[in-house]
């Protein structure tokens, strides 16, 4: 549960509890009814406030982009449960506003009201998505195997399933599951990415950079993959190309908050400048 929420639900539920305990006190000392009045305004605070943590509010903006982001998510996959696209909607937008424990309340009775297998399989995905969120790993994986069983090509389950195997240091398991979103999807550029930062990691970046760039042709825009592209261009030594595509990255809004990525180019693209400088006589003069 999100620290802020658990915390307004404390204090709210501590001003409820303090009034019950000061009308109680009242009755006992045989108050009369103005006394009573006087509580009920904190009182009412206190339970209308407990009641708001409940409710997801989003602003505007973050409540477009919500609705954009369920579209694609359901789709037409909901076609014929109306009852578990709307609880399926309210799961997506409480996950939205980190309301962790009423997402997983509206998400798991969508599962039961989910008829046809891919509409259940969308909803398990995000129960799993929320898990990795709070960092549950066994649970993460046990709802994303589910959203599997019951649709087997849902290729972004595969994909996330990959993710979690590479941070749990389980890159066999991670590749399998990387190669089975790109047979369902060829077109899924983050089992691309994922599958070249793996080869990438290992040194073998004549693998590396056909993925990335594979990954970029569906994602062009994408300042994350495109600076993966240009690193392993780098190593692989290609520090030419590797320049055009870093600089193509910090274009699009590339920020590394390590440093290290953009450390190793910049040594990288340095000695490439200066090759090419020598081998350019007229660029040698001028040096």
């Amino acid at each position: 549960m999100n620290k802020k929420i658990l915390f307004r639900r404390l204090l709210f539920s501590l001003i409820i509890v303090l009034c019950a305990v000061v009308m109680v006190m009242g009755v006992f000392e045989g108050r009369d009814f103005s006394f009573y009045l006087k509580t009920l305004l904190p009182t009412a605070a206190g339970i209308l406030g407990l009641a708001s943590t409940f409710y997801t509010s989003l602003d505007k903006q973050k409540t477009d982009q919500m609705k954009h982001d369920f579209q694609e998510a359901a789709s037409n996959h909901f076609d014929g449960c109306p009852k578990a696209k709307k609880l399926f909607y309210k799961g997506y937008r409480a996950w939205y506003g980190d309301h962790y424990d009423a997402a997983y309340h509206y998400l798991k009775k969508a599962v039961k009201a989910a008829e046809a297998g891919r509409a259940k399989a969308r909803v398990l995905f995000l129960i799993g998505r929320i898990a990795v969120e709070e960092k549950k790993t066994g649970r993460a994986i046990e709802y994303l195997k589910y959203a599997l069983e019951e649709a087997p090509s849902y290729d972004m389950a595969w994909s996330n399933l990959a993710t979690i195997y590479f941070d749990s240091g389980q890159p066999g398991e991670a590749v399998k599951c990387c190669e089975n979103a790109i047979f369902y999807n060829p077109r899924n550029a983050f089992a691309y990415n994922k599958l070249g930062g793996y080869y990438f990691k290992t040194s073998d970046y004549e693998k590396s950079v056909p993925l990335f760039e594979r990954a970029l042709k569906e994602l062009p825009q994408h300042p994350v993959l495109r600076m993966n592209y240009a690193h392993a261009l780098s190593m692989a030594g290609r520090r030419q190309e590797a320049l055009k595509n870093y600089q193509a990255a910090l274009n699009a809004g590339y920020r590394d908050p390590n440093q290290e990525i953009l450390a190793v180019l910049e040594e990288n693209l340095a000695i490439a400048g200066r090759l090419s400088r020598e081998s350019d006589p007229a660029m040698a003069e001028e040096a």
